[in-house]
């Protein structure tokens, strides 16, 4: 059982209700990790070609209903196939224009249509997970999808950036990033860290001072939801595994986000790595796009206490 105490807490917080759910990494209960999926490097490809893959299926399934309910259709009214084949069109030519569109953006990381919106993360999401069960079927595992739906999402935030008057950038790190047999209490202050360089936890330390930017080290969900309330972020630079980073893509569609995806040489939720040469790349993005704010964002101190009872 996981109780959650939040303290010093005001008068908004008390009205919003924090949800208990699972705790980060359990979605690798009960899997065991290839060599090959330690490191994923998969690029936008993948997902390219199995959403397309989606949107011609869905086309011709549009097509194929028409095609079964015309007669029925016939029966009632002589102008009911007209009307209905021309709204399923309309519909389906909505789908491929924002689905075009979006990929055009992420391949060229530029707003092609700025005069509209073109991105859409519901209609994303939904080719994503119908991209995931096509890739099952060809043996594709949803790992190497996510790193390559985690590249095209990197893509879209840097293709429809727009400049924030004050740039607050919150950090989200897995606690698996921690090496296993320190003793520090990084998760509640990440200054409590002793620079002792077993974990990248010493380098967004350093990070952390330069930049001034908010960081948490989350254990579960709840936590990392409670502190994007809590500090209102304008962007998010978020690093875990892919499956956790989809899962907070998706949660999080209102804010910027970028994320980068870890490696696990010891296996998932242990001592995992991140390529920190892609942490400093993003952090510098998100910065050089603001040039006209100071960095020196007032830290917003969050003291969130966990604890486990058994």
């Amino acid at each position: 059982m996981q109780r959650i105490i939040i303290k010093k807490a005001t008068p908004q917080n008390r009205s919003k209700k924090i949800m208990l759910d699972r705790d980060l990494g359990s979605q690798w209960e009960g899997e065991a990790i290839t060599e090959k999926e330690e490191k994923i490097e998969e690029g936008k490809r993948l997902f390219l070609s199995l959403s397309s893959f989606v949107i011609i299926i869905f086309s011709l399934s549009m097509a194929f209903i028409w095609y079964l309910i015309k007669p029925r259709l016939l029966e009632i009214s002589p102008y009911l196939p007209t009307i209905t084949g021309t709204a399923i069109n309309l519909f389906v030519f909505y789908v491929i224009f924002k689905f075009f569109f979006a990929v055009l953006s992420a391949l060229t990381e530029k707003n092609i249509l700025s005069f509209l919106t073109i991105n859409n993360p519901r209609l994303i999401h939904l080719i994503y997970l119908s991209s995931t069960k096509i890739g099952n079927i060809f043996g594709i595992s949803k790992d190497r999808i996510g790193n390559s739906f985690i590249h095209f999402n990197n893509s879209l935030v840097r293709a429809f950036n727009k400049k924030n008057g004050r740039e607050r950038l919150l950090v989200l790190l897995p606690r698996c990033i921690q090496y296993s047999g320190c003793k520090q209490k990084v998760t509640e202050n990440i200054n409590n860290c002793r620079d002792c360089g077993r974990c990248p936890i010493t380098e967004f330390k350093s990070m952390h001072k330069k930049y001034r930017f908010h960081v948490s080290i989350a254990t579960g969900g709840s936590l990392a939801r409670n502190m994007i309330y809590r500090v209102q972020p304008t962007t998010i630079l978020a690093v875990a595994c892919e499956r956790e980073l989809v899962s907070g893509i998706q949660e999080t569609s209102h804010v910027r986000a970028l994320a980068i995806p870890n490696w696990r040489p010891e296996g998932p939720c242990k001592n995992t790595k991140v390529d920190m040469s892609k942490i400093d790349e993003a952090i510098r993005f998100i910065y050089n796009h603001n040039e006209d704010i100071m960095l020196k964002d007032d830290i917003t101190e969050v003291n969130i206490e966990a604890e486990v009872q058994t």
